[in-house]
């Protein structure tokens, strides 16, 4: 042991081990975090299929928080069902308890620090001369993590065999149940981890500090606990982040009083109707044990349970949380489907806006009004000069949003989503531009003394609601994408003849009552600019439409609008 004073070795070795975990966590993410969020998808289309998820995965990974935060991402984006994230966070709970078992088997019966060292010298080496975000790197991290989980737990170990020898620890001992239970939530709340509480635990009772029932009350506390992780990230938070929240710490607590009241009790007759007797192993049954039978009890129930977190969220917010702050940039493929959802608002919107254009008015649309709350689209803005500068505005979020997930580590293919993404987005705002450098000129047509203006005003005004209208019909109905294609392409040859038939107005009325020369060129350009505005427009639905993650996008909006709701 390198240190001389065992209760500053605890302390050290708490703080190495917490180390440990967190470089245990970062290295196994840049190794398989693309793989783990395509599972973690694939994987969880029931209930059950999401628990057994839950538990897999945070058994492989040791690290409920990073299953935790993955989980948050995809309910957040709609990519599975809060009633599935559920089933996942519970799931997760069980997972954990893998740790103890790992460390009743091999953390007592070896010198751990004699493996932790040459791991942890093997790391080093190969974290100083490899280079950041490579394969080799990420493997050294998640070495180095290892490592110093197994030194900081020798460290634990070594001090807590010492404490009996050097204090008198009845004072430890002998005190109601209770108080090792608040000890437990206490602790845990304190450094962030049931595991290093388990850790703990496991130390104290194989030096004969406490005595197994007390242990297990600790263990309890700790499992209670661990919500708080949760609880203060749900601060602020969105609903969805609030709703997983509240259902661990209900599902926690259900649970955690059940095995306090019911199991504890009646643990010496447990151990012996299954024959065991170490108490090392016992201990660690009984945190697997209860969590397990929480599981089969609630399994059952948890369509119920979630819809009662749901209804308990019902009229809580009122105003909603725009879709990107609510997914998490870090999680790439959720991330991307928020994207492509915020684009498709936008693409929507910039089509109502150019029909405010000639005051034309797209919340008296029958199919927009039956839709919105799929889109999660809500029309505001009844003038066209502030929804243009609501969509630059909506573009700005893009943009920025987009830089925090290209600091994330992107597949090629994930790169040229974002790309593609982005120019929807430019493609969007440019279609609007066009139109808003044509206002004023469009007011003095309608207003002119000139027929051939208002019959050019008129002429524009029912090409804008014919096209538009379809436009939207595009986007907001269910079609195939080669049925969507085919249309913007018939939309396109329309805009070009609309183009032609209005130019040859013009040309048809030079000389007779157009005025000047420079309110020729003003409608020859009006002309141009109409047609390049619907052009844009039409070329961002076709990359719309053109993408990896579309089908993912109905789920989301959906699960969106249901949320808003509440």
């Amino acid at each position: 042991m390198i240190a001389t004073i065992p209760e500053l070795n605890f302390v050290f070795g708490l703080g190495v081990f917490l180390l440990g975990m967190s470089r245990l966590e970062y290295g196994i993410r840049k190794l398989s975090d693309s793989r783990l969020r395509l599972w973690l998808r694939s994987s969880t289309g029931t209930p059950l299929g999401s628990v057994v998820t839950g538990t897999i995965s945070t058994a492989l990974l040791q690290s409920s928080s990073m299953v935790s935060l993955l989980v948050l991402a995809f309910a957040s984006a709609g990519l599975i069902p809060f009633v599935n994230s559920v089933a996942i966070i519970l799931g997760a709970n069980l997972g954990t308890t893998i740790t103890g078992w790992l460390v009743a088997i091999f953390g007592f019966k070896l010198s751990l620090e004699v493996v932790a060292i040459p791991l942890m010298g093997i790391a080093a080496y190969f974290l100083a001369i490899s280079k950041r975000e490579t394969h080799i790197y990420s493997i050294a991290i998640v070495v180095f993590g290892v490592a110093l989980l197994l030194f900081g737990l020798d460290l634990m170990k070594g001090s807590m065999e010492s404490i009996p020898e050097r204090w008198n620890v009845e004072i430890l001992q002998g005190h109601h149940l209770i108080f090792y239970l608040l000890f437990g939530i206490g602790i845990t709340f304190l450094v962030q981890s049931s595991s290093a509480v388990m850790m703990m635990a496991l130390a104290a009772l194989n030096a004969g500090i406490i005595a197994l029932p007390e242990a297990v009350a600790l263990i309890i506390g700790a499992d209670l606990g661990t919500t708080s992780t949760t609880a203060l990230g749900s601060i602020n938070g969105s609903s969805v982040k609030r709703k997983l929240a509240l259902a661990h710490f209900s599902y926690n607590l259900v649970v955690d009083v059940a095995a306090f009241v019911i199991l504890l009790p009646i643990l010496p007759a447990l151990t012996s109707f299954i024959s065991l007797h170490d108490p090392l192993f016992t201990l660690v049954a009984f945190h697997s044990f209860m969590n397990a039978i929480g599981l089969i009890v609630f399994l059952p129930f948890l369509g119920f349970f979630a819809s009662l977190i749901d209804r308990l969220f019902l009229g809580g917010r009122t105003q909603p949380i725009d879709l990107l702050d609510r997914v998490m940039p870090e999680v790439v493929d959720a991330a991307l489907v928020a994207l492509q959802s915020k684009t498709e608002q936008i693409t929507l919107q910039a089509a109502c806006n150019s029909l405010r254009l000639f005051n034309l008015k797209p919340e008296q649309l029958k199919m927009l009004e039956n839709s919105r709350k799929e889109v999660g689209v809500g029309i505001v803005h009844q003038d066209f000069s502030k929804g243009y500068e609501d969509l630059k505005n909506q573009e700005g979020k893009i943009i920025a949003y987009s830089a925090k997930i290209q600091k994330q580590p992107l597949e090629p293919a994930e790169i040229e989503e974002l790309e593609r993404l982005g120019a929807i987005a430019r493609h969007v705002v440019f279609s609007n531009k066009c139109l808003k450098d044509i206002l004023q000129d469009l007011q003095q047509f309608r207003y002119s003394s000139s027929p051939t203006m208002r019959e050019l005003y008129e002429m524009h005004k029912q090409f804008q609601k014919k096209s538009y209208e379809k436009l939207i019909a595009l986007l907001v109905v269910d079609h195939t994408t080669e049925f969507i294609l085919e249309e913007l392409a018939d939309m396109q040859q329309s805009n070009d003849n609309h183009l032609a038939d209005s130019n040859q107005l013009v040309q048809k009325n030079v000389g007779s009552d157009v005025g000047d020369s420079s309110a020729i060129s003003i409608q020859f350009n009006t002309n141009r600019e109409i047609r390049h505005a619907l052009k844009t427009l039409i070329k961002a639905v076709e990359l719309l439409v053109d993408s990896q993650i579309s089908s993912q996008v109905h789920t989301l909006q959906s699960d969106f609008a249901t949320q808003e709701e509440g």
